[in-house]
């Protein structure tokens, strides 16, 4: 948020130094590249810089206070945004070839933060309501990450490190939570909440991992671990103040549960090849514990 913080002041200055008009500035260092910029409201501000050949960009902003920050270095980038409401926040930036980036915010005070470095890779947000914030960081190639937030203060945080990754964050409602990190090749991991102060954490450590979860309802929490090759978790939390660990350590492990009620408790501890755990708790306050190693 100290990005935000500054990005404010940033615009503020700005506005008041120039009659609260819209500011534009635009930098392109290469050849054939293509930049169109619109903007309409007042004291919206973009900052776009090209270097590089064949890169594009699409900056519309409508509204009052809408800030965007954009880099492209390298060939063939794009970069697509788009800002309606007050005080949106864009802020990305693309190092490598082909890669391409786009946000879409609408409503108050949305945040995104995009980082590419490599090659081919694809990153998109979408924003609608207030207080919402996505990172998004990639660096490899052929990566795919992307997060849907809908309602106020949600938070998504992706990171991507090797090649072929692909993350997916769906937040319907107020103030969730989900972190995936991507550390190896071809992982998946697909995250959906729709509910209020739920959390989802998925840590994929390794190469050919698959991690699925979904929370309907408030105050879940769900840990997917997974640290090898080849292994997937699969969670489903319907209900509140449910709480679900998978860890895997190994490779070939699988774990699915499912938890329909209240104040269930399930903790998946794998290590080693080949586990198969499958879990289900319908009903309120159950306690469930499975340990498997070889």
């Amino acid at each position: 948020m100290k990005k935000l913080f500054a990005s404010v002041i940033t615009l503020m200055t700005f506005g008041f130094g120039y009659s609260q008009g819209n500011i534009d500035v635009s930098t392109q260092v290469g050849n054939l590249n293509e930049g169109y910029v619109t903007q309409t409201g007042l004291v919206n501000l973009n900052l776009l810089t090209q270097d590089g050949n064949r890169n594009i960009a699409t900056i519309d902003q409508v509204g009052a206070g809408n800030m965007n920050f954009a880099l492209s270095d390298g060939n063939r980038n794009n970069i697509d945004v788009d800002q309606v409401g007050i005080m949106n926040i864009n802020d990305v930036e693309q190092h490598g070839n082909r890669n391409s980036a786009s946000t879409s915010q609408l409503g108050l005070l949305n945040y995104t933060e995009q980082m590419q470095i490599g090659n081919r890779n694809t990153v998109s947000s979408d924003q609608s309501g207030a207080f919402n914030e996505a990172y998004q960081y990639q660096d490899g190639n052929r990566n795919d990450a992307s997060t849907i937030q809908l309602g106020m203060g949600n938070l998504s945080d992706q990171e991507q490190i090797g090649n072929r990754n692909t993350a997916a964050s769906l937040q319907v409602g107020f103030d969730n939570v989900v972190r995936q990190e991507q550390w190896g090749n071809r992982n998946d991991a697909a995250a959906t909440q729709l509910g209020s102060d739920n959390y989802i954490w998925q840590t994929q450590d390794g190469n050919d991992n698959n991690a699925t979860h979904l929370q309907l309802g408030d105050n879940n929490y769900a840990d997917s671990w997974q640290v090898g090759n080849d292994n997937t978790n699969m969670g489903m939390q319907v209900g509140n103040d449910n709480t679900l660990f998978q860890w895997q350590s190994g490779n070939d492990n699988t774990a699915m549960d499912l938890q329909l009620g209240n104040d269930n408790y399930t903790f998946v501890g794998q290590s080693g090849n080949n586990h198969v755990h499958l879990g289900t708790q319908i009903g309120n306050s159950n306690t469930l514990v499975s340990l498997q190693s070889n």
